[in-house]
């Protein structure tokens, strides 16, 4: 990603396949826990499928705020990414899954734009940055992707 401020990126190795981490990732009874700071709205059915859109209520900091969430690219096992946007910032997050000897290495990617200064406060406020919820989202990816008992892992 760029060298823009608003701009972070991690990766992290996963010892699991890219169809089990791409299944993890989709998996709607972890969404609560791979994405604690949205909480997504039914899902139409073709979603993760690019351009479909779903609703959120999004916990950034003190901002509370109901939310837009749009699919942007969903390449099965490759490529996701998507766009959450509220009236008051825009923020798109990004996984790559590329397959490596034993496992997947996951380079997920965020941008976070305020559109006021209030917003850029009541996020701050909250004193989680955006490099620690891109960690908190790996960290909980790698975690669920590696336990063997999840019904993703036995799927595949």
């Amino acid at each position: 990603m760029a060298a823009n401020p608003g701009d972070v990126e991690r990766r992290v190795f996963v010892h699991a396949s890219p169809r089990i981490v791409w299944a993890t990732l989709h998996d709607p009874a972890l969404t609560d826990t791979l994405f604690p700071e949205v909480r997504l709205g039914p899902a139409a059915p073709a979603w993760p499928a690019a351009a479909t859109t779903r609703t959120a209520q999004t916990r950034m900091g003190l901002l509370r705020e109901s939310a837009f969430v749009e699919s942007l690219e969903a390449r099965p096992e490759s490529r996701f990414r998507l766009r959450v946007t509220g009236s008051g910032f825009d923020s798109e997050w990004s996984w790559v899954l590329e397959p490596v000897a034993g496992g997947t290495r996951v380079i997920h990617a965020a941008t976070f734009e305020p559109f006021d200064r209030w917003t850029g406060i009541l996020i701050r406020l909250g004193r989680a940055s955006l490099a620690s919820r891109v960690e908190a989202h790996l960290r909980a990816l790698k975690e669920a992707a590696e336990r063997p008992t999840t019904s993703t892992n036995s799927a595949a």
